[in-house]
């Protein structure tokens, strides 16, 4: 019986086309040291926001998380992976409903069992060419290539505060009700084209939204002064979730950068990568 795969959609576009150079990519980008190593003692990292953008672009953004993570003692069974919909096909909010996902490094299995219980809807287009969430995989690959994992891609359409909610609250009861390790991956870039001093000074806003935990803020903050942080549904869904468990939760911002830094240009995308924890 043939094993219903999502293959690659931007593989050489977004990351390298190769094992070898993906990993010697990640190597060079940990060899810089431009971010400091962070290792937290927590009883528990709920997950994290990590750009998704192409991996020399945001990189050095990126690796920070997932070597903080991939520190920890208990690492989860299951990344839920919410992300934005860029292609405008598919649903509202959609999980894949493909049994693996396929690169060059290899097969990612989906944990159909964990999709099922969250009892969103599935859509095969609204992933199928979608970066936000292929582009994280080969960070999980290296980091995690002793530690086997699964994953559930969320695509979110609709980045309402009460889609937020909802998928906040199908993850954790069904992560609850099968005893499934969770963490949750928020799948986001920041402000798009503009100086680097302007999209600092538009991203603040939805930055101390986030550090205050107001949801609502971080939707008003985007909305209101026309902010392109094209993922702000999933980071409002990750505040959610950890909210469930510990209104009190923490964040810290691990990298803050912008593509101006590797290729000099007068219009910039911003890069944040931030983790949420229980102290």
């Amino acid at each position: 019986m043939t094993m219903n795969v999502r293959n690659a959609a931007v593989e050489g576009r977004f990351y390298p086309a190769t094992q070898e150079r993906i990993f010697e990519q990640i190597r060079e980008i940990e060899q810089t040291g431009r971010y400091p190593v962070r290792e937290l003692k927590t009883g528990r990292i709920y997950g994290g926001v990590v750009p998704h953008a192409g991996h020399i672009y945001s990189g050095h953004q990126t690796v920070p998380f997932f070597q903080l993570i991939s520190r920890q003692d208990r690492l989860p069974e299951t990344f839920v992976i919410v992300h934005p919909n860029h292609t405008g096909s598919g649903l509202p909010l959609a999980i894949d409903d493909a049994e693996a996902w396929k690169n060059c490094i290899g097969d990612v299995p989906l944990d159909l069992e964990l999709a099922v219980a969250m009892d969103l809807s599935f859509s095969r287009l609204s992933h199928a060419n979608e970066h936000s969430a292929e582009v994280i995989i080969p960070y999980l690959q290296y980091y995690l290539r002793k530690h086997p994992f699964s994953i559930v891609p969320v695509c979110m359409m609709d980045q309402q505060p009460g889609s937020a909610r909802h998928v906040a609250g199908r993850i954790r009861q069904a992560a609850s009700e099968l005893g499934r390790k969770v963490m949750v991956l928020a799948s986001s870039d920041f402000s798009h084209f503009l100086s680097p001093r302007e999209g600092e000074k538009k991203d603040q806003l939805v930055v101390d939204a986030i550090m205050k935990r107001d949801v609502d803020g971080v939707a008003e903050a985007v909305r209101k002064n026309h902010i392109t942080v094209c993922g702000y549904g999933p980071i409002m869904t990750l505040m959610e979730y950890a909210a469930m468990d510990d209104p009190s939760y923490r964040i810290e911002i691990l990298a803050r950068g912008h593509s101006g830094e590797v290729f000099p240009s007068r219009e910039v995308v911003d890069y944040i990568s931030m983790v949420f924890y229980r102290s």
